[in-house]
């Protein structure tokens, strides 16, 4: 477990240190406030602090763990399994499928798709909560970005 958090923790070091470098690259400022680079400067920042913060307190524990008799504690494995890494590799897939379709079929369709299957994945079973966190997860967020915030996302071939 102490050696997954490590190496999970200084490749979120590593990408905030590289989001902080590429935020530099932007102005923080312009005329009316908050520049290009402001926000995604500070969040980089906060990672990082962050990030060290969880290095220094998994660098600090015994490596270790108290002898148990439980299987838990020997098992020194990285990534999730079982259940749990069912899961992951669903919501990792999702993602990715996503990603991959969100040029082709837009934001709403491809977030329609994601929100369902992740809450599926999750293990939510009520259809009425899928249906609104999907819903509301695509179209809502899709209304609030495009008619409040002006933000372009994609349409997709169907203009949807």
């Amino acid at each position: 477990m102490r050696q997954g958090r490590l190496i999970a923790t200084g490749a979120m070091l590593a990408f905030c240190l590289f989001a902080l470098w590429q935020s530099l690259l932007l102005s923080l400022t312009d005329r009316l406030g908050p520049g290009p680079g402001f926000f995604p400067f500070w969040l980089a920042l906060v990672g990082i602090v962050l990030a060290i913060a969880l290095l220094i307190e998994t660098a600090r524990e015994p490596r270790d763990p108290p002898s148990s008799e439980s299987s838990e504690s020997s098992d020194t494995r990285i990534l999730p399994h079982g259940a749990g890494g069912l899961r992951w590799l669903a919501i990792v897939v999702l993602l990715a499928a996503a990603t991959a379709a969100m040029s082709m079929v837009g934001f709403r369709i491809a977030m329609l798709i994601f929100n369902a299957g992740l809450l599926v994945a999750l293990g939510e079973r009520r259809w009425w909560a899928i249906a609104l966190f999907a819903v509301l997860g695509s179209f809502g967020v899709y209304y609030v970005f495009t008619t409040w915030l002006d933000v372009l996302l994609p349409t997709g071939w169907l203009g949807i």
